[in-house]
């Protein structure tokens, strides 16, 4: 990613780095929260609180909120590896996590605009919901490293949207004090944002150990090269496994021949390993692209389904208007007439003004024609019912719309399948290739031989147990040279922790301890792939999550955010974390606690971004009572979509949760 210009402060922690703290957003044409087309919102100070029942999309507004910051969607499958990959393979998730929750249709209209401020920096942004690395508009004012900027791009230039995108990149790097992009990215995914995915810091020693690199000074651009280092060492760890592995078989394959008679299979450790990755990679993309084939035969079927009803509704309405033209109809369900009454415009002779229409009107008022003033008093059955047409147009605009869709969504499928279909025949290419270049098929990778060749069988697998050795000890020296590396990284971080261990222990015992209600301390530990944290409760460790109950790891693991990202941002200076519904996992002896918690940090000056369902949870009103009005903002969305049959009829009780919780509020008592 983009590195900070020479010269500029890389050095990171304690005050020195500023993180986004958002201030306004708004979401236009997403599709999940189709009541509400345009989603308006202040976060206001403190604490912001979105309380909605289940399955409305709370959890999907932190997503979007933290797409429209970084540009990505954070993945619960994917396992952190380094701040780049973890950025690069989460590009595609994105796409796939809002397809879905976005109509076909409205993929290009679904955008969301997002204020926020960095240190002294004011950012306004809009990017499209499928438009990861792309801006439409980017505002920044009283930037610390460049003059203002402001730019809004044509919604057809692709390349000028993706130069904003790099624009963006690079000052709000320089405006946050960071080294680069993913370093950003990192922080609001693994530090400040605590989702569903429910990524515990206390657990995940690689996490952690980044997480500490940035928040205690660590040099910005010295963090991140620890990081490469870090990864190419558990890399080279991992070979040197597979060579030790190797060197295991081999000798195995070796004794087992020389301990029986017959027949045996000649095995190259190095040569099967790579037939197996090309062969796993061919049935990957085959998977893919079978898998593409279903959802293009699937749309196929839906078009097929929504042209069919299309054409049977027009063959209806098409009877259903001739009927109305059939001598004997009721003169207003004419065209000509309805257009006169609708639209004060005579169709003969083309008078267009207000009361056009009143002679008409009049005439067939009494039961006569308003053209030849005839009675139309008729016996037997009516004309049709002008509302039956109505209707009937209705559902053909639908049903049409249904088609538009259906057109749309196998067009992009049938995209998507065509790159399928070329990954997979590149996959085999590559494997055939192999095999030619090697001499070898499948079959022949393990081929049998007669056993007046199990000498040369011995030797070959003696060699190759040599080989694998000699390979596990060269990766195992190069690993090391890394961890040497990191060594000098590792110490300083030790240094800085313990300097600043006075004043942000204490911010986690403090915070800790409102939810916990026991003393308790973190510690940092240097092990060989780098330094750790750990529980100490009362004096006992707890390294095993099994130690601490669901609710104990949750909120202790939310302290020990926000006692980092205070410590990072220093005093005086807010730090904003992004909380989804965390009062799920609590027993109501908890509740008042963690709302207690959570006070504590917003009245500290900081702000809170909350998802949280309206239940009789005393969480949010414990928070409400804290906070009082001016510090907490409560959005309810239920009416931003459509609520399910049970939602529906319960809303009574969501109203008198709701009631519970604006009364904590303004102290009034419910």
């Amino acid at each position: 990613m983009n590195n900070v210009p020479a010269g500029e402060q890389l050095a990171t922690g304690g005050g020195s780095v500023r993180l986004p703290v958002v201030q306004t957003i708004e979401i236009n044409n997403f599709s999940l929260y189709r009541e509400n087309p345009r989603i308006s919102l202040s976060f206001g100070d403190g604490v912001f609180c979105l309380a909605g029942a289940n399955g409305l999309g709370k959890s999907t507004f932190l997503a979007i909120l933290n797409y429209a910051i970084t540009g990505i969607v954070a993945n619960p499958d994917q396992k952190f590896m380094s701040l780049k990959e973890y950025y690069k393979d989460s590009l595609k998730y994105s796409g796939l996590y809002f397809t879905g929750r976005v109509f076909e249709l409205e993929r290009h209209l679904a955008e969301v605009t997002i204020s926020f401020t960095v240190g002294r920096a004011q950012y306004s942004l809009t990017r499209g919901i499928f438009e990861p690395r792309a801006l439409r508009k980017l505002k920044v004012l009283n930037s610390s490293t460049e003059n203002d900027y402001e730019h809004e791009i044509e919604s057809a230039d692709e390349d000028a949207a993706s130069e904003l995108h790099s624009v963006y990149v690079r000052k709000i790097v320089q405006d946050a004090g960071l080294a680069t992009f993913d370093q950003l990215v990192f922080l609001q995914h693994f530090l400040l944002t605590f989702d569903e995915r429910r990524h515990l810091l206390f657990w995940d020693p690689e996490v952690a150990q980044q997480a500490l690199f940035l928040a205690f000074g660590v040099d910005g651009e010295l963090a991140e090269k620890a990081d490469e280092w870090r990864r190419i060492a558990d890399r080279l760890e991992s070979q040197a496994r597979n060579a030790q592995y190797q060197a295991t078989t081999a000798r195995q394959r070796k004794e087992e021949i020389q301990g029986r008679a017959g027949t045996t299979t000649e095995l190259n450790p190095d040569l099967l390993l790579a037939h197996s990755e090309l062969t796993q990679a061919r049935d990957q993309t085959a998977r893919v692209r079978d898998l593409r084939s279903r959802d293009v035969s699937d749309a196929s079927l839906v078009l097929s389904r929504a042209t069919a009803k299309r054409h049977a509704l027009e063959s209806d309405y098409d009877r259903a208007f001739n009927e109305r033209l059939k001598p004997g109809a009721n003169p207003r369900q004419h065209s000509l007439v309805s257009n006169l009454i609708t639209q004060h415009t005579c169709g003969i002779c083309g008078t267009h003004a207000d009361g056009v229409e009143e002679s008409a009107v009049s005439l067939m008022a009494d039961d006569k024609c308003p053209l030849c003033q005839t009675s139309t008093k008729r016996t037997g059955e009516p004309g049709i019912d002008f509302q039956h047409l109505e209707r009937l147009d209705n559902e053909l605009a639908s049903a049409v719309q249904e088609v538009t869709v259906a057109e749309s969504s196998l067009t992009r499928l049938t995209k998507e399948l065509e790159i399928a279909e070329n990954d997979y025949a590149d996959a085999r290419e590559r494997l055939k290739e192999f095999e030619k270049q090697n001499d070898i098929s499948a079959e022949d990778v393990a081929k049998p031989e007669p056993d007046d060749v199990l000498s040369k069988l011995v030797k070959q697998l003696e060699a190759e147990q040599q080989s694998a050795v000699e390979r596990r000890d060269d990766f195992r020296r190069t690993r090391d040279e890394y961890r040497s590396k990191l060594t000098p990284v590792q110490n300083e971080l030790a240094e800085k922790y313990f300097e600043a261990e006075v004043e942000f222990v204490p911010k986690f015992q403090e915070l800790a301890y409102q939810f916990l209600g026991l003393d308790l301390r973190v510690n940092m530990e240097q092990r060989a792939k780098g330094a750790e944290l750990t529980l100490e409760i009362e004096g006992t460790r707890r390294r095993m999550t099994t130690q601490l109950s669901e609710s104990q790891r949750y909120f202790v693991d939310i302290a020990l955010r926000m006692a980092l990202a205070q410590h990072m941002v220093g005093e005086g200076n807010p730090a904003c974390l992004y909380i989804d519904t965390p009062e799920g996992s609590l027993d109501i002896a908890y509740e008042n606690r963690a709302g207690s918690m959570f006070g504590k940090f917003a009245v500290a000056g900081n702000k809170l971004v909350m998802t949280a369902n309206i239940n009789s949870s005393r969480l949010v009103q414990q928070l409400a009572h804290i906070c009082g009005a001016d510090r907490m903002k409560i959005e309810r969305m239920t009416e931003w979509t459509v609520l399910s049959e049970v939602q529906a009829e319960s809303e009574a009780l969501f109203d008198e949760a709701y009631r519970k919780i604006t009364g904590a509020l303004y102290e009034v008592t419910p």
